[in-house]
């Protein structure tokens, strides 16, 4: 009986790690090919006179910083035992900063690109001229990252390794800290998703219903209007929809777990619960990493002239090898 319980509970303390290890490298190596992907299309020449290009573009790029430092301290640390953000103050620090900071900053980028989207498909000039601005594009996606850098960089600053654990101080800062990390990236993605992905697909649901209109009513459509419904991609609305479900279910979680955490954690807990809620917290979290990955799949899914791009890349290197 004794062998047995010690049995099951060397498995269920296996599992996290395995779970790190498996998975998080899995969602690191899909993650970079995406992050890659997305690169090479929105950073190319005709995809930068859009202005949702260069979000995604700037999103792609944040993306990869997040995989290429925050997942992979991750799967270093949490699944093959290295201690590198609990050992190195330098990494305990960076670390910490990078796992908030890129989080919001890809989400608030990737948010951009569906505003704008948002905004192309409204009937009215006065919503529909602030879509595609180029100008303001560029200049959001400087001001997004060091917006994020004022309200989060107090993490390079306090956070600290104290027994063996990179963490807050303890006291008041390090209840704000475990809440605004609650609320700015779990549930604010959540909710801000939702009400884009709703107004989105009330938008495109109102595109196509004038698109089969009558043709007796097709004279009496606006020239603005008609160019407006010319440069809705509908075939991109369908990725931003998707991907905004894809955040909405990974989210979710992630909020609720964080909320759990901080609610429940000067309780009692026998080890066995302890077991199965490291479980679930490590599936939650990695689960969480899956937004940033899907972009460049949904797309390649999804949009003919993704994939005829991602074609010609590869033509073209091919060719030049």
């Amino acid at each position: 009986m004794n062998n047995s319980t010690f049995n099951i509970s060397h498995v269920l303390l296996m599992i996290p790690y395995q779970l790190n290890i498996w998975l998080g490298l899995f969602l690191w190596t899909t993650g970079n090919i995406g992050c890659i992907g997305n690169m090479l299309v929105y950073g190319s020449r005709k995809s930068r006179k859009q202005a949702y290009s260069i979000y995604l573009f700037a999103s792609a790029i944040a993306d990869f910083h997040y995989f290429n430092f925050v997942l992979l301290t991750r799967i270093i640390q949490n699944g093959f035992g290295i201690q590198l953000i609990n050992q190195y103050t330098v990494v305990c620090k960076l670390r910490q900063f990078s796992t908030l900071w890129g989080n919001v900053v890809g989400f608030s980028l990737f948010s951009f690109a569906t505003i704008d989207r948002l905004l192309s498909a409204q009937r009215q000039n006065k919503y529909r001229q602030w879509s595609n601005r180029i100008d303001l594009a560029y200049k959001m996606i400087v001001f997004i990252p060091l917006f994020w850098f004022l309200l989060i960089g107090h993490r390079l600053i306090l956070y600290r390794i104290t027994d063996d654990i990179c963490s807050p101080p303890s006291g008041f800062y390090s209840y704000y800290d475990n809440y605004f990390q609650v609320i700015f990236s779990s549930l604010f993605p959540a909710i801000s998703m939702s009400i884009l992905t709703y107004l989105l697909i009330k938008s495109v649901r109102l595109v196509v219903q004038r698109r089969i209109a009558p043709m007796t009513s097709v004279s009496s459509i606006t020239t603005p209007h008609r160019s407006m419904i010319n440069q809705l991609d509908t075939r991109l609305t369908i990725m931003l929809i998707s991907e905004s479900f894809i955040a909405v279910i990974t989210y979710v979680p992630y909020a609720i777990q964080l909320s759990y955490a901080n609610i429940t954690q000067n309780w009692y807990k026998p080890p066995l619960r302890i077991a199965w809620e490291n479980i679930l917290t490590e599936l939650i979290h990695l689960f969480s990493y899956i937004f940033f990955a899907t972009s460049f799949y949904v797309s390649l899914s999804s949009n003919v002239a993704f994939r005829r791009k991602i074609l010609n890349f590869i033509t073209v290197m091919i060719e030049g090898n």
